[in-house]
Order: C-alpha cells, then sequence, then structure tokens
C-alpha cells in the first residue's frame, strides 16, 4: 500500500508494492505527462501521488501553461 504525498489517501501502486501481480495506474499515463508533473519547482522528484491528486496537478500545471503562454 502506498500514500499519496499530497493527501495521505491510500492506493495501490504497482510499482512499489510487491505483493502486487498489476503495473500501477499511472503506467497508463504518457511518461511525458508523469514526469512533468511530478517533480516539484527545484526539479527534485515527488513521491507518488493517488490518481486523483496527480489529475489535479496535471490540471493545474496545464491552466498556469495556458496562462503564461497568453502574457
Amino acid at each position: 500500500m502506498s500514500y499519496c504525498s499530497q493527501c495521505n489517501a491510500t492506493f495501490s501502486c504497482g510499482m512499489v508494492d510487491t505483493t502486487s501481480t498489476e503495473a500501477c495506474w499511472c503506467t497508463a499515463l504518457p511518461t511525458a505527462a508523469i514526469s512533468s508533473v511530478v517533480r516539484d519547482t527545484s526539479g527534485n522528484a515527488k513521491t507518488c501521488m493517488c490518481p486523483d491528486c496527480l489529475a489535479a496537478l496535471r490540471a493545474r500545471r496545464s491552466l498556469e501553461k495556458d496562462n503564461s503562454a497568453q502574457l
């Protein structure tokens, strides 16, 4: 069982949970989509996030990108 670094929710991470026979849910996402959002402002990797928090972070980053492109 993994814990979300944002909300502390528990979820099954197939990359970490050695008892799981399934791949992690995030492996269905494009690699670029994950790597571009799961880094903090200094470029360091963050720990796993639950599907809801990762989706929210991706949406927030996309909106920020769109807003900065309009300036």
